[in-house]
């Protein structure tokens, strides 16, 4: 009964039975009963009695992908940076870089922001492609309220993936085992999330809204004005399982970005102590940007046994795109007398040169996508096959109408002859339509090497694209064996294309693209150790990329600027270093450390060999979590980058032929956090579970890193010289930002 009454049957006997009476948290009672002296109720009442746990251990086993870097869903929520979310995260793995904290794009080994695959909830992503800077990138497509789990593999990942010449992340979101929420407000980012479930579990849904400006990191750039930047969107999930073996789940997504920016002027000073200039400018006109993303997906899961299950996508995306801007202004270039004691420091020597520029911009990008796939998988617990069939249909309308006048003491920069010319310019419209059909198999199989365990993963992908009737087939494979318990060797290859996207396809509508290759080959170890009675992980993999059909492009910005067609090839090398494990017991940290080599060349120009646009010789990142000795509700969490600079040309020099690289990338951000309520002091009613109050030091030694440069042409000087003076333009400085955190 509910009050712990019971009733038990006893043989009659002369001899008295033994009860034992126990309750785990209660001292054990034991009574003889004979059924003719008990034929009543009888009442027992046991001692309470305290139990001492000296310490509880809770392992867990999971299958290790070699190919896969797993990251905590919680790091994307508490890593200190300024674009905030998983990719900031990824940003901090070995051979992955990035040069912009105020976007979201990242370079993996050498690759462009074009060459990584993102995919949540196997529905791949697609980002914007008009963005020209970092500070008109709103907010991420992944929602870090809404994540559960966060797979990265920057190179020789598996067939069951698209093709992209770099890296795939794959996000999964949260299915909600209860009522869950919580509300975060920051000067940056602001989010509110919600989920619950039925009572048996058969229907659940999950919900998240954000809103950001970067209204106060735009403060600290150069160029003054106006920032008006609006970036919102709205993410929800709901699943039915009518029975066990089927689930039907609607996805839904929508985002609003605006950016306008009222110019007024901007001060830049740059150089050297013996060739310091500063840069004065002022403004007049605007730009207002628009970048608007829906879509949805219906996903059916249907498990026919326990080995056997399948699942069906449907997935639709839109995007209309709008970037508008008339900007004309006047610059003034003046040298600096830097040197110390001298009664001029720092004002202006002479002026090297003064001009004016009128630029203009009316672009516009619709771009919708229709995607049917399959995906089927059969365990058979060693062995396994998975395999799939996808469709997909997309439809671009391309309007590019831009163009630069850049006068020069009564000099149009760039043109030549007489009469009035333009700088540069663009003008071209079109619409686009493509289908493409892929196919994948793929073949898991685990057996012994010598006595050691061994995992061989083997596919094949297929595709076919009516934009240029190009059939593409993929070979992979990847191979694992484990020496002991601790330490693992692994190797993969394979062949990845890239076929053409919308930002390639806006460098010439008339001319057809072609799919660019690359071959993958990896190798590495893994070993796992405990230190100061914690677990760690080292894990070196070296790798090599070998491309051909690239199509070449310069970097401005966040902007990629293709030309050329299939004319190049290239290849990338290098070393990834990690270690990851608790040095702070509770909470992981990782270091990471990468030494890559990226050329390319153009055989048809005779160019030689040379550096590619995203060719980051080392880069390092420091993502490390700590508390207060005693009190784990104060913790701080550091975030460290450091690269060597990418390469740059001045415009109209080819990059193959005049190029100079930019200066390194730094960067120390720090958040400090502190739990004002939870597990230790909320009341028993409260629906709330924590609230977290927290600083962020974005940039935390002002370091003025550069991104990109304004380019600024000199006409027969004091001197009689025609110079041409790279002006940085330089991301942000020193931020502050406040955070406080609810969840229910």
């Amino acid at each position: 009964g509910e009050d712990g009454s019971f009733t038990i049957s006893l043989e009659p006997g002369n001899a008295g039975q033994m009860l034992v009476f126990s309750c785990l948290g209660y001292r054990p009672d034991t009574i003889i009963a004979n059924p003719r002296d008990h034929t009543g109720l009888l009442y027992v009442k046991l001692l309470p009695v305290t139990i001492g746990l000296e310490g509880v251990r809770v392992n867990a086993s999971r299958t290790d992908n070699i190919t896969v870097i797993k990251i905590p869903a919680v790091a994307g929520a508490v890593i200190p940076s300024v674009a905030g979310g998983v990719e900031s995260a990824i940003a901090t793995l070995p051979g992955v870089a990035t040069y912009n904290e105020l976007s979201s794009g990242y370079s993996v080994r050498g690759g462009s922001y074009d060459e990584n695959l993102v995919y949540i909830n196997d529905i791949e992503v697609y980002r914007p492609y008009l963005i020209r800077s970092g500070q008109q990138e709103g907010l991420s497509r992944i929602n870090p309220d809404l994540t559960a789990e966060v797979n990265f593999s920057p190179g020789g990942f598996s067939a069951a993936y698209g093709d992209r010449m770099s890296s795939v992340l794959d996000i999964t979101y949260r299915e909600p085992v209860e009522s869950e929420g919580s509300v975060s407000l920051s000067l940056l980012t602001s989010s509110v999330h919600a989920g619950a479930c039925s009572n048996d579990g058969r229907l659940w849904f999950i919900a998240g809204a954000r809103y950001r400006t970067n209204a106060i990191l735009l403060g600290s750039l150069d160029a003054r004005g106006d920032y008006m930047p609006r970036f919102a969107d709205l993410q929800a999930m709901a699943g039915y399982r009518p029975g066990n073996k089927t689930e039907m789940t609607l996805s839904l997504w929508a985002s609003s970005n605006r950016y306008t920016f009222i110019p007024a002027s901007r001060t830049t000073s740059f150089g050297t102590t013996e060739n310091a200039y500063r840069l004065y400018a002022w403004f007049e006109g605007a730009e207002r940007d628009r970048y608007d993303n829906a879509g949805g997906a219906v996903t059916l899961i249907i498990r026919h046994n326990e080995k056997l299950m399948s699942k069906f996508i449907l997935s639709a995306s839109f995007a209309d795109e709008t970037e508008s801007y008339d900007i004309r202004g006047a610059y003034s270039l003046s040298s600096l007398d830097l040197t110390a004691g001298t009664e001029n420091n720092p004002d202006t020597l002479l002026n090297a040169g003064a001009g004016s520029w009128l630029s203009h911009a009316r672009n516009v990008l619709l771009n919708d996508m229709t995607g049917l796939s399959y995906r089927g998988s059969l365990d058979r617990g060693k062995n396994g096959l998975e395999w799939g069939l996808a469709a997909k249909y997309c439809d671009y309308h391309i309007t590019r109408n831009e163009w630069l006048r850049v006068d020069s003491a009564g000099f149009t920069t760039g043109g030549e002859g007489e009469g009035l010319v333009l700088t540069s310019g663009s003008d071209m419209s079109g619409d686009i339509g493509s289908f493409m059909a892929e196919g994948w198999l793929i073949s898991r199989t685990g057996f012994s090497i010598a006595g050691k365990k061994s995992d061989l993963n083997a596919g094949i992908r297929t595709s076919f694209n009516t934009y240029n009737s190009e059939v593409l087939i993929s070979p992979r494979v990847s191979l694992a064996v484990a020496l002991s318990q601790r330490t693992s060797l692994f190797i993969a290859a394979g062949a990845y294309h890239q076929p053409p996207g919308g930002r390639e396809m806006m460098l010439d509508l008339s001319q057809q693209l072609r799919a660019q290759h690359s071959w993958h080959l990896t190798a590495g170890a893994r070993y796992d150790f405990v230190a100061w009675d914690r677990p760690f992980r080292f894990t070196a993999e070296a790798y090599g990329k070998k491309f051909n059909r690239l199509i070449p492009y310069t970097v401005d910005n966040v902007r990629l600027i293709y030309y050329g067609g299939n004319i190049a090839e290239g290849y990338s090398a290098g070393l990834d270093l990690r270690v990851n494990g608790e040095f702070v017991r509770g909470v992981e940290s990782w270091f990471s450390l990468s030494v890559m080599r990226s050329e390319m060349r153009i055989p048809s120009y005779s160019t030689g060999w040379f550096p590619a646009p995203f060719d980051q010789r080392v880069n390092f990142s420091i993502f490390f979590q700590d508390y207060l000795p005693g009190h784990p509700d104060f913790r701080a969490h550091i975030n460290i980058a450091f690269g060597t600079g990418i390469p740059a040309s001045p415009p109209g020099r080819e990059q193959w032929d005049v190029w100079f690289r930019i200066p390194p990338y730094r960067r120390i951000d720090i958040g400090f956090s502190k739990v004002l309520m939870g597990d230790r002091n909320l009341k028993e009613d409260s629906y709330m579970r924590e609230l977290i109050a927290g600083v962020e030091l974005f940039n935390l030694s002002d370091i003025r890193n550069t991104i990109s440069y304004t380019w600024i042409r000199t006409v027969r000087n004091s001197e009689g010289q025609t110079r041409e003076y790279a002006v940085p333009n330089y991301l942000t400085g020193k931020v502050v930002n406040l955070k406080l955190t609810a969840r229910f």
